[in-house]
């Protein structure tokens, strides 16, 4: 059994070991095509004779802890072949991945897993989050007399719209720890993947990018939305200081288009993507998920305005320290010190990240 790095000319074969998962090749396909942290190196294969039997993935990424861009290697597309499970190939595989983050220079590593227990003998360990569930977000009350006349939904454009939301992106999300840090170049790769990506293979889904304005003025909030498990996800939202009147106006929104109510707000644009919000179980229809808990403030105007909202909690979310010499000297503390603070910072439920960012 050969475990190593992928070959440039093994791409073909990899897609074609992990279209048997869901068979959706194109899936798997995009990732490679579309990431421009793509890289052979971190693309980790077993080989047994002639064939590829087992992959693992390495995603190139940083995420924010206390104000500092941390790389950080994201574990993903592991699959291993029927007949060759449970004979040491996909933890030998583990354990490559392990020392090649280590070598690459990541300092965390994120994974999101049922199987718990397999990924703890590697060093992950699990981590609770918080999704939230708004149910009565058609039924959001405007804070004044001005009501919602003061806002409208329009489409999110890349070429006109990218600089005002990565700015508010950097502003909102930036403030939390365990945010992904984008550049305009992961910025763009990532509108690739939840604009034409599944949320998992086998699942045709696109994105629904709404930006939200002050009639005539600049982008106050938005919203990045998909359907997921037959309910409404918003994947990612941020907001100006000041404008969470006009989040609670985009979250009023897609609760409606959602529920096929009477729609509040005034619409520009093309808005026919608005499509993957509307489900077919009637309870379901009107449900957002997503991530609040992270933003206390945005929870209680929330609630104050008519939409309560309850939390589900999972811990399929797992992370791993790879280096914690390199984390204590960004903290300014003892090895072990640092690493028990980064777990901290993971289980924070003031911790974002969001699921736009997923891999």
């Amino acid at each position: 059994m050969e475990v190593r790095a992928a070959r440039r000319n093994e791409r073909d074969e990899v897609l074609d070991l992990l279209a048997l998962w869901y068979n959706d090749r194109e899936f798997f396909a995009r990732y490679n095509q579309l990431d421009p942290t793509f890289r052979d190196e971190l693309c980790l294969v077993a080989r047994d004779g002639g064939r590829l039997v087992s992959t693992v993935q390495i995603f190139d990424r940083a995420i924010n802890l206390d104000g500092h861009a941390v790389p950080m290697g994201g574990i993903g597309s592991v699959f291993t072949l029927e007949e060759y499970r449970h004979k040491g190939v996909a933890s030998a595989l583990m354990r490559l991945a392990v020392d090649t983050m280590v070598g690459e220079g990541f300092e965390v590593s994120l994974l999101f897993a049922e199987r718990l227990t397999f990924y703890n003998q590697f060093g992950w360990r699990e981590v609770e989050r918080k999704f939230s569930i708004l149910a009565g977000g058609s039924g959001l009350k405007p804070a004044d007399s001005d009501g919602w006349d003061r806002f409208e939904i329009d489409i999110f454009d890349e070429t006109r719209d990218l600089p005002e939301v990565a700015e508010i992106h950097r502003a909102y999300s930036g403030r939390f720890n365990v945010s992904a840090v984008r550049d305009e170049s992961a910025w763009r790769a990532n509108l690739r993947f939840a604009g034409n990506q599944p949320m998992r293979p086998g699942e045709g889904s696109e994105e629904y990018f709404t930006i939200c304005r002050e009639r005539g003025g600049r982008i106050a909030a938005y919203a990045r939305v998909t359907r997921f498990h037959g309910v409404s996800m918003v994947m990612e939202f941020g907001y100006r200081p000041g404008n969470d009147d006009a989040m609670l106006a985009t979250f009023k929104y897609l609760a409606e288009e959602a529920s096929g109510a009477a729609i509040s707000l005034r619409r520009v644009g093309d808005h026919r993507r608005s499509a993957l919000l509307h489900g077919t179980e009637p309870a379901a229809a009107s449900m957002l998920v997503t991530h609040t808990a992270h933003d206390l403030e945005l929870e209680k105007k929330m609630a104050i305005s008519g939409c309560p909202i309850a939390h589900h909690v999972d811990n399929n979310y797992m992370w791993r320290i790879l280096a914690s010499e390199k984390l204590a000297r960004r903290f300014a503390m003892a090895p072990e010190a640092a690493s028990t603070h980064a777990f901290d910072l993971f289980s924070d439920s003031s911790s974002l990240f969001w699921t736009s960012d997923r891999f």
